[in-house]
Formats: C-alpha cells, sequence, structure tokens
C-alpha cells in the first residue's frame, strides 16, 4: 500500500467540497434563483435580494476562506515538490490561481455589502455568468493539472 498523508487527501476533499459548494451554488443562482425572481413584483424584489445576499455571503466568505487555505497548504506541500522543474505544471497553476481570485472576486463583490459594487450587483446576472465561465476556466485547468 503506497503511503498516503491522510491529512492531505481530507484537505483534498475539503477543498474539491468548497468548490463544489461554491460553484454549483452559483450556477442554481444564474440559472434557477434569479430567473425565478422575474415572477416576484418589482416592489419585493430588492428585499429578497437582500435576504439571498445575507445568506450567501457568509457562505461565499467561508468557501473562499477554506479554498485559500487548502490550496495553499496543497501547493506547497504536495504539488511543489511533486512537480520540481516542470515550469508548465507551474505556468498553468499560476493561471488556475489567477482565474480562481476572478471568482473570488466576483463572488465577494456580488455577495457583499460595498456600495463600491453596487453597480455589478445591479447586473449580477452578467456578472454571475462571467464568474460561472472564471469557474469553469479554474476546473478545466485544474483538469490538465491532475493528469500532469
Amino acid at each position: 500500500m503506497p503511503d498516503i498523508s491522510y491529512f492531505s487527501v481530507i484537505l483534498r476533499f475539503l477543498h474539491i467540497l468548497a468548490a463544489i459548494t461554491a460553484v454549483g451554488g452559483t450556477i442554481f443562482a444564474a440559472f434557477v434563483v434569479l430567473p425565478a425572481t422575474e415572477t416576484i413584483p418589482d416592489a419585493a424584489r430588492p428585499h429578497f435580494h437582500e435576504g439571498v445576499r445575507r445568506r450567501a455571503s457568509k457562505l461565499v466568505m467561508m468557501a473562499i476562506a477554506f479554498l485559500l487555505l487548502s490550496g495553499f497548504y496543497n501547493y506547497v506541500v504536495n504539488e511543489i515538490p511533486a512537480h520540481k522543474g516542470q515550469q508548465a505544471y507551474h505556468m498553468l497553476m499560476g493561471v488556475k490561481i489567477l482565474l480562481a481570485f476572478v471568482v473570488f472576486f466576483l463572488a465577494s463583490a456580488l455577495t457583499g455589502r460595498s456600495s463600491a459594487f453596487a453597480k455589478l450587483r445591479e447586473k449580477r446576472k452578467r456578472w454571475m455568468r462571467l464568474q460561472i465561465l472564471a469557474s469553469l476556466g479554474v476546473v478545466l485547468v485544474g483538469s490538465f493539472l491532475r493528469a500532469m
């Protein structure tokens, strides 16, 4: 039986679970919740969106924090030693990290309270779709990395 770091396996599992929760939640919100809000009277929509934002923001912040911590640990402890000298691997990892920061920014802006990002929240459908595309990019690059 190979030498397995159970801590690393658990962290990878939880990292993937946090990503599934965040990305799945965004897809559900963009393609189910937002279209459904069109049936809510105009006067009630801001109240509904605020309730969803308030609940989602806690989940988003926890997912981002955990993805950052577990991703950093996994990269430093497991991936750097395993892929020493593989420039293509580390370049793709850089692309994945940059895409993840785009996802984190959009998720934070869309679920946050800052008035600086109110314009983004007004066009949340557009920005959520960009967030989904960036998330899919993270998963795609991650798939290439796993195959290397």
